[in-house]
């Protein structure tokens, strides 16, 4: 099919088709027809980079190279959009050409969906309140721990951490106070972690710190800092109220030959034993 030709035939289809050729620079985009202009804005002809987001631009260019698939499987890439925007897109690429130097990409506006399915991952996985990961996403990531330490021959760090008093505080002060407790009570443990550490919301008061690649951590090092991070932590319970909370503190060197549940519950039994000790705390009030 000559150029002219392709041009008018998918012209005014309703479905965003954009034309990527291969010359002497690599492949770029040379022609949009209007639905795929009213999707990616009014576009002139650019190079791949020009066109698709960083992250996916090498996948891109592998299957450009690797010509038109028979199977005809769409791909999901984001495209960079007019005025920055990125439009997540699902993929089709047919020939557009005898020798494999022109081929379409027949797109579909997904961006939507895989926000939608991305905010139901992120609820279903965390801790409404604080934003932290919970419980489930814990366990997961647990064992991906687990398996990354028995590799390098490390072992992770788990710390338990529980909110003191918090009942007298909501029984004082309201939920709402309770609330932000918590809230400040998690800002305070994820301020204080690593990136590649996890902090969770376990249930109710409770925390769990889990320190992945341990190998340079000082266990007791690691506590103190947990601990003075936590135990002094101001909250605004009302306008022109304030109290401060304290939390509990276990740690336990993770043990991957026991289950998860028995590492926790040695970890739950360290922090009991340091909220029976009196370390100057003063209780919401």
């Amino acid at each position: 099919m000559q150029d002219a030709d392709f041009r008018r035939l998918v012209e005014d289809s309703p479905l965003a088709t954009v034309l990527v050729e291969r010359g002497a620079d690599g492949w770029g985009a040379t022609w949009f027809n209007r639905a795929a202009a009213d999707l990616l804005g009014d576009r002139a002809p650019t190079g791949l980079d020009g066109l698709v987001h960083p992250d996916d631009l090498q996948d891109v260019r592998d299957a450009l190279d690797a010509g038109v698939p028979q199977d005809r499987t769409a791909r999901e890439w984001r495209f960079l959009a007019a005025g920055g925007q990125v439009v997540t897109v699902e993929v089709l690429l047919g020939p557009a050409g005898r020798d494999g130097d022109a081929v379409t990409l027949s797109c579909w506006d997904v961006t939507r969906h895989v926000e939608r399915a991305r905010d139901l991952t992120h609820r279903a996985t965390h801790d409404r309140l604080t934003g932290l990961p919970n419980r489930g996403l814990l366990e997961d990531r647990w064992e991906q721990a687990r398996s990354r330490a028995r590799r390098a021959g490390t072992v992770p760090l788990v710390a338990f951490c529980d909110l003191d008093d918090l009942k007298q505080l909501n029984d004082r002060h309201g939920h709402l106070a309770g609330d932000r407790a918590l809230v400040a009570v998690a800002d305070r443990l994820v301020g204080v972690s690593r990136a590649g550490d996890t902090v969770a919301r376990f249930g109710g008061d409770e925390f769990v710190v889990l320190v992945d690649s341990a190998a340079d951590v000082d266990p007791q090092a690691l506590l103190e800092r947990l601990r003075e991070a936590v135990a002094d932590v101001p909250v605004d319970v009302a306008e022109g109220v304030g109290v401060r909370v304290g939390c509990s503190v276990g740690l336990v060197v993770d043990d991957p030959s026991l289950p998860t549940a028995e590492v926790l519950a040695r970890a739950d039994r360290r922090m009991y034993e340091d909220k029976r000790r009196d370390r100057g705390r003063r209780p919401p009030g």
